[in-house]
């Protein structure tokens, strides 16, 4: 019988992160149990990916793992910056 939990783990691609081969057991599980917040964008051109793990998360698991943030990258860097900023002027 085939185990849907695992039928996709053979499967490898290149890992930005790493820059080598990965199997997708790797980013299944990578972040304390979780799948790696880029799984979706690395392996849906190898299979429906999105379906899969949305089938095998909970709702709360999904959330936690491609949590959307609403600052772009340079907002936060900027934020940051200001942040020091204000704790120059303090001390």
């Amino acid at each position: 019988m085939l185990d849907v939990e695992t039928v996709f783990d053979k499967l490898e691609t290149r890992c930005p992160r790493l820059g080598g081969s990965v199997p997708f057991d790797y980013c299944r599980k990578l972040e304390e149990g979780l799948p790696c917040s880029r799984a979706l964008v690395c392996w849906e051109p190898h299979f429906p990916v999105a379906r899969y793990l949305s089938s095998v998360l909970t709702k709360e698991e999904w959330g936690k793992t491609f949590k959307t943030d609403s600052q772009s990258r340079l907002e936060k860097i900027i934020s940051i910056a200001d942040q020091f900023r204000e704790q120059d002027d303090i001390g």
